[in-house]
């Protein structure tokens, strides 16, 4: 599984313990705690990279990893690390389905965030996929506002680093 596909998965199969979690915990509404469309930027599958229906949503989660870096701790070099970079978009339609609730999109969002905030921090120690593929660590980083008032379309784009350690070299 490549490392793309590989943060889906993490994100993916975590998603709806995390979310009852919070809802349990009264942190987030029931309303707001939905499964939003996960999206690897690189599909060409109609609909699912390039333009996107956000109506047809209940929120989007879009990944697309930004850079690796690889790093040879040892005298020999018969061992790398590798570190990668991932930008993680949320982006929330503030449509119909808010009916006169004026933060509907802000909550959404908020939500959403919390949500995946946990899967990632859940995940931060490592996570190993049904194929063997994993991660060793794994950290949210910088979260940034990407809203657009015009369109009523709330959003966050956040970086999420991933490390894999000691990979040996043939």
């Amino acid at each position: 599984m490549d490392e793309v596909a590989l943060v889906l998965d993490i994100l993916s199969s975590n998603w709806a313990s995390n979310a009852t979690a919070l809802v349990s915990a009264g942190t987030i509404s029931s309303s707001h705690a939905v499964t939003p469309e996960f999206i690897d930027i690189r599909s060409t599958t109609a609909n699912k990279a390039n333009r996107v229906d956000l109506g047809r949503y209940p929120a989007t989660i879009v990944v697309f990893e930004d850079s690796q870096n690889i790093e040879y701790p040892t005298i020999h070099y018969d061992l790398k690390n590798e570190t990668y970079s991932f930008t993680i978009h949320i982006r929330v339609l503030h449509d119909e389905r808010s009916g006169f609730d004026s933060s509907y999109g802000k909550d959404r969002l908020r939500a959403i965030y919390l949500i995946l905030s946990r899967v990632i921090e859940g995940s931060r120690r490592g996570y190993t996929a049904s194929d063997g593929s994993k991660f060793n660590q794994l950290f949210l980083g910088s979260r940034n506002e990407s809203n657009d008032r015009g369109k009523k379309l709330f959003g966050y784009k956040i970086t999420l680093e991933a490390k894999r350690f000691a990979i040996s070299i043939p």
